[in-house]
């Protein structure tokens, strides 16, 4: 599959689950990204990036899955399944857009020109939703690209405002549960690949003792493995203005951190 998107003058062209550049048939683009599991060496004109994710094989026993995952987060599907919460495909696409803004405000997870921020119209094109809620109030949800043998998680968020410590512990659940939820109706389709959507670790942090959301990931008891990226600029004017653009989040990402050593 393909997606498509502009940003201003600029058109981003995004290719998952297919063969070679050539192989397939795309549109115009001044930027296209190929995602693949296969390490296809360097390819004349591509820029080749790598990074991990962590995948479920579903053509496994559904019991074998569930004894793969952490006890810890069993408990949380348990207790979600026993609170009530439940876990649906959902056409509430502006209702997640909302969440999913706010989430990356909240978690500083926003680059400089907002590229990570996917519009409801992008949304509902391109994915497909699952939203968890209980009595009414949506916990939290998750995004994703589904295509031949594959769904692969886009993005996920969750609502931090004026959450409580018994809200927010709901939302640990919820979490938990979508996941659960998402992988067993995936498997029911006869999809054999669940992509969590990538790693922060890195090949030096990979085998280091694991927090935050790595851990949570991981803890599906999933394999981990390379994916990699080709990109290619239609002209060398956009490939530097996104090297530019790369300049400029590093330095988002730097300066306070040498200010806060200037300060101590």
């Amino acid at each position: 599959m393909f997606t498509e998107r502009r940003f201003a003058f600029f058109k981003f062209v995004n290719v998952y689950f297919t063969g070679k550049p050539g192989t397939a048939v795309v549109p115009d683009y001044d930027v296209i990204t190929y995602h693949t599991y296969e390490n296809w060496g360097e390819i004349e004109g591509f820029t080749r990036g790598n990074y991990f994710t962590t995948t479920i094989d579903l053509s496994q026993d559904l019991d074998v899955i569930w004894s793969r995952i952490k006890r810890q987060h069993r408990r949380h599907i348990q207790r979600a399944e026993k609170d009530g919460t439940t876990v649906k495909m959902s056409i509430d696409y502006e209702k997640f857009h909302q969440i999913h803004r706010r989430f990356l405000r909240q978690k500083n997870y926003r680059d400089l020109f907002g590229l990570k921020i996917l519009s409801t119209e992008f949304m509902q094109k391109y994915g497909i939703l699952f939203i968890a809620e209980n009595q009414g109030e949506i916990l939290g949800g998750n995004l994703y690209y589904v295509d031949g043998n594959n769904a692969l998680l886009v993005c996920h968020a969750y609502e931090l405002e004026r959450t409580t410590s018994e809200k927010y512990k709901k939302i640990a659940d919820a979490n938990c549960f979508i996941h659960w939820e998402a992988i067993r109706y995936f498997k029911n389709l006869n999809i054999t690949n669940y992509d969590f959507g990538g790693l922060g670790s890195n090949e030096i942090t990979i085998n280091h003792q694991l927090s935050g959301l790595d851990y949570f990931m991981r803890s599906f008891g999933g394999d981990v493995i390379f994916q990699y990226q080709y990109r290619k600029f239609n002209s060398y004017f956009i490939r530097l203005l996104f090297q530019s653009w790369d300049f400029l989040l590093s330095l988002t990402f730097i300066l306070p951190r040498l200010i806060k050593i200037q300060q101590k």
